[in-house]
Formats: structure tokens, C-alpha cells, sequence
């Protein structure tokens, strides 16, 4: 942890991350609260990968204290000139994904994913209007 700068300039962080940003490169220093796991956040992660390629998360190392914590860093392409997507246009590109909007928002099934946390603080859009999920929350459905 004593290193972590080294990664780039601090960013907004959330519940789960640390961000630091650093030239087309943001890294994300997960602590594991919301999967729990390393292994259940590398299975969300590649979820990820598979629904939303355009931003592709990559391992990227491990940082922690000493002997008592492990946290995971992960990478993902910076999307510049950005600024949060409306809801409508979030709704819009889950259906044409094939997902089906559920009754709370930011919510999407397709039968084989359920996918939340799309909401407009997680999901950017560029001046030519193209969105990109940067990060959502992604359970597979038992069958």
C-alpha cells in the first residue's frame, strides 16, 4: 500500500474501489467488500468482459497490508470526454443487448445474467453518444 500512488492520481472512490487514474489507464484497488472474495470478483470480472467488452477489465496485481489484507487491482481503458448517461439511454441499451428491464432501476435480466447498478453514476457516454459500463454489479442466474 505504501506504493499505491505509484498507480496515478487519485479518483473518485466508491464503496468497493479505489480509483486512480493514469493516462488512458484507470485502476480500480478492490477491497473485496462487495464480492468477498478474490475469486468472486475475477468471475464478475469476466461477466463483465463478456457483456461489455468495450471495457474490459484486466488483472492487473495485488496490493495490501502486510499479512492481513489482499486487494486486488484491476485495470480498465479511461473513457475521456465522458459524462454520465441518462437512465433513458441506459434502459435503451440494455434492450438492444436483450435484456429485459425489471421494475427497479438500473435492474436488467436476459435469462442467463441479471445485471444492476446501471445507473447513471456507473454508465458513461461519449460525445458521439456511444455508452460504456464502467461498472455494475452482474450475477449469473441458476438454471
Amino acid at each position: 500500500m505504501e506504493r499505491i500512488s505509484d498507480l496515478g492520481t487519485p479518483g473518485m472512490s466508491g464503496n468497493e474501489n479505489e480509483l486512480y487514474v493514469s493516462d488512458d489507464i484507470i485502476f480500480k484497488v478492490n477491497n473485496l467488500m462487495n464480492t468477498g472474495s478474490i475469486i468472486a470478483l475475477l468471475e464478475k470480472a469476466l461477466m463483465h468482459n463478456e457483456l461489455f467488452p468495450e471495457t474490459f477489465y484486466r488483472l492487473y496485481g495485488f496490493t495490501g497490508f502486510g499479512g492481513r489484507s489482499v486487494y486486488p487491482i484491476l485495470q480498465q481503458a479511461l473513457i475521456k470526454e465522458a459524462e454520465s448517461a441518462p437512465q433513458i439511454a441506459i434502459d435503451t441499451f440494455m434492450a438492444a443487448l436483450g435484456f429485459e428491464k425489471e421494475e427497479r432501476p438500473g435492474r436488467y435480466t436476459n435469462g442467463k445474467y441479471t445485471v444492476w447498478d446501471l445507473l447513471p453514476r456507473n454508465v458513461l457516454r461519449d460525445k458521439d453518444g456511444d455508452l460504456y459500463v464502467v461498472d455494475a454489479e452482474i450475477k449469473k442466474q441458476m438454471k
